[in-house]
């Protein structure tokens, strides 16, 4: 093909992703296919429009790059209202969005994170001692809880225990059905309704009556003032109050894969239980390269979309302003970058820092502290990690007779068993000291 040509696609791409899900780039045509192969980017028609698919270590670069390609408008309306809701921060750009990131960078710092970390543990060790006197459990709907739970306490929400899990259940609603069209998009929508109206209720009293830790999540959320120089409108305020505790719930979904991955590697979850024997808090590096591999690993996050800023060329395509760009998540994760990419290998991330790999983008990429980079990632990794080396720790730990597949095309996805275990011992049975037991 001609450089400077884009190569006039035959086919609507849309019906196929919304049908194909993680599979999308598996089911293109053989001669997509190859050139999205050899050159890392590939013309596509998207709604009706022109858009290019990119991936790999060159397509993420560009996909980051500001200069190039923007947020705004970028995602859907039906996908980006219901989740992440209007005004969010994920379709700002330059210094809006550099502004706006910084009020989560702050509420995130190691020790904050940290503080979250031994929340949840508390919660997790608590859950798994009720699992231990039934003789099972399900990880997922008990990572939801745990999870849920633990972030709503972490920002400062003072809520009753049944009241913090049903609102967990609501998040993770949200993030169910944003991308299955039918019954699941329906309730995800309700769902949504009812987390804005909650969020919104809790700013509206943190701002009359600033009753709450102003170091808080929602202290800052509620006092925040953009850009612009004022505050945040009390509907944004509200969708970013939820922006980082939907996404905490949504760690529920890498819980259920890392227990089966778990199972799965009894080499690995040796290596873990061994691991956590020997600490004095906390998961270790084992555990936490564990995490970031499961991140890899398992679907997540099909694609991302961003649009152009202005024309420029990439790998032979003329990309026009205004035209979406697409960075294919899973096929990135799993591209020829990585060595042995379709191989569970946890060792790849022992040594390496994962915000240095170009093409590990579970949860975006680039630069965290200027670009799309997540800023919450190391929550998402630190949860993940602290459930492995828990459950490493279970005599007895087994899967229960289930059907583990997954469905590929569904987005999110997860195995639909909920991810259920037998097992047959104390979280604490081998000496495992992962923090502080409950109560400490």
């Amino acid at each position: 093909m001609p450089f400077g040509l884009a190569r006039p696609s035959r086919i609507d791409h849309s019906l196929l992703l919304a049908r194909e899900g993680y599979l999308f780039t598996a089911q293109l045509a053989d001669e997509e296919r190859r050139e999205l192969a050899d050159t890392g980017a590939l013309t596509i028609s998207l709604l009706g429009r022109q858009a290019l698919l990119v991936t790999g270590d060159a397509g993420v670069r560009l996909f980051y790059d500001e200069g190039r390609v923007q947020r705004r408008r970028a995602v859907p309306a039906p996908i980006g209202l219901s989740l992440f809701g209007p005004g969010a921060v994920h379709a700002l750009d330059d210094d809006a969005h550099r502004h706006r990131k910084s009020m989560f960078r702050d509420a995130l710092t190691q020790a904050d994170v940290e503080r979250l970390l031994e929340v949840a543990e508390r919660r997790w060790r608590s859950e798994l001692e009720s699992w231990t006197e039934a003789g099972s459990g399900e990880v997922y709907a008990a990572a939801v809880d745990v999870f849920g739970a633990s972030v709503i306490e972490w920002a400062g929400i003072r809520e009753p225990e049944e009241q913090a899990r049903e609102h967990a259940r609501w998040l993770a609603r949200i993030v169910d059905g944003f991308g299955v069209p039918g019954p699941a998009y329906v309730r995800a929508a309700g769902a949504r309704r009812r987390c804005d109206r909650w969020a919104s209720e809790l700013v509206r009293d943190e701002r009359a009556h600033q009753s709450g830790d102003p170091d808080s999540w929602l202290a800052r959320v509620a006092a925040f003032v953009d850009h612009d120089g004022n505050p945040l409108p009390e509907r944004v305020a509200a969708v970013e109050l939820l922006n980082i505790l939907r996404p905490t719930v949504a760690a529920a979904w890498l819980a259920s894969f890392a227990t089966i991955a778990l199972v799965e590697h009894p080499h690995w979850r040796n290596r873990i239980r061994e691991e956590a024997e020997q600490a004095s808090g906390g998961a270790g590096r084992i555990a936490t390269a564990f995490a970031h591999e499961v991140r890899r690993y398992y679907p997540f996050v099909p694609v991302l979309a961003a649009r152009a800023r202005r024309d420029f060329r990439f790998a032979g395509h003329v990309v026009r302003k205004g035209q979406r760009v697409l960075l294919d998540v899973y096929g990135t994760n799993h591209g020829s970058e990585w060595e042995d990419p379709w191989s569970f290998e946890p060792a790849r991330f022992l040594e390496a820092d994962p915000c240095t790999i170009t093409h590990y983008v579970p949860q975006g990429g680039g630069p965290v502290d200027s670009g799309h980079r997540c800023p919450g990632e190391g929550v998402s990794n630190g949860l993940v990690a602290l459930t492995v080396s828990l459950l490493a720790c279970i005599d007895g730990l087994d899967l229960t007779p289930q059907d583990r597949h997954f469905s590929m095309r569904r987005r999110p996805t997860r195995p639909a068993s909920g991810t259920r275990v037998s097992v047959g011992g104390s979280p604490s049975a081998r000496g495992c000291p992962v923090g502080s037991q409950p109560g400490s």
